[in-house]
């Protein structure tokens, strides 16, 4: 079998960071990339994130295997001292590839999952000299500065289109407390459902944490929600995220699916 990189990016990935495999007939068996994403927000302890993707046969798996992860010593090189992991995400249900990264030496102890929550209740207070307000979204430049400060905390970016596509939707929030014009925390909500909205990204920035900002926020968007009949909410979250976990419990969630597990290993 060979492998060669592609003459120009692919889905918007470097073409070092794109793999192809072929066999000696050069008929193409697969395809993998790695995508580097640091998040010294989401995964303070571990931000050198690398998120890998192979679309195979499984002949070639090992093969493209392999080239993600020597690749992924090249990336690491550049910053040795970072903790980190390369994981992927992969449906529950696809056995074979569970199996296959298992036995690769990749963990599963973490998992995407859905939940589900009651609308909170309780007195929304903004922060001292912060004002409650609707984020700007009326230009293209304001929705690609939301996106890229809801980004910083996310693991999966939200793009663009997925922002225009949702400020259509019954249930559409985007809110934020701020301070001289500038974001402590934002919220965004969203979906079509009578009763149930989804809760796609709340951030608080670091030096207002652990104050009830972010529950305060949550707070102040579910009494505008409640106003058009809406009662709870959906929203993802990661098994070994510790604070996000801990905010689940506090809400009162309830777990429904495993959407996706994430494979990985540590490293550092």
């Amino acid at each position: 079998m060979r492998l060669s990189h592609p003459n120009a990016p692919y889905q918007g990935v470097p073409p070092e960071d794109v793999f192809f495999a072929a066999n000696d007939q050069f008929v193409q068996l697969g395809v993998a990339y790695i995508i580097l994403n640091m998040q010294e927000e989401l995964y303070p302890d571990r931000p050198l994130q690398m998120y890998i993707d192979i679309q195979s046969q499984p002949t070639a798996r090992n093969l493209l295997l392999g080239a993600l992860l020597g690749r992924s010593e090249q990336i690491r090189a550049a910053f040795p001292q970072l903790k980190g992991r390369i994981y992927t995400e992969i449906a529950p249900s696809q056995f074979d590839l569970v199996s296959f990264y298992n036995q690769n030496g990749f963990q599963s102890k973490d998992a995407r999952e859905e939940y589900l929550f009651p609308l909170p209740l309780g007195n929304a207070q903004a922060p001292m000299g912060c004002e409650f307000a609707s984020v700007p979204l009326q230009t293209a430049q304001d929705q690609y500065a939301f996106i890229t400060r809801l980004n910083r905390y996310r693991l999966s970016p939200i793009s663009h289109d997925f922002l225009v596509l949702q400020m259509q939707q019954a249930n559409f929030l985007a809110l934020g407390y701020y301070r001289a014009g500038h974001p402590i925390a934002e919220i965004m909500m969203t979906g079509a459902s009578p009763d149930t909205a989804a809760l796609v990204m709340m951030y608080v920035q670091k030096d207002m944490r652990n104050r009830g900002v972010g529950k305060s926020l949550l707070v102040a968007a579910s009494d505008l929600l409640r106003q058009r009949g809406v009662t709870s909410a959906l929203v993802q979250g990661f098994t070994a995220n510790a604070p996000q976990a801990g905010m689940l419990r506090s809400l009162g969630a309830s777990r429904r699916r495993i959407i996706n597990v994430l494979p990985h290993i540590d490293l550092g």
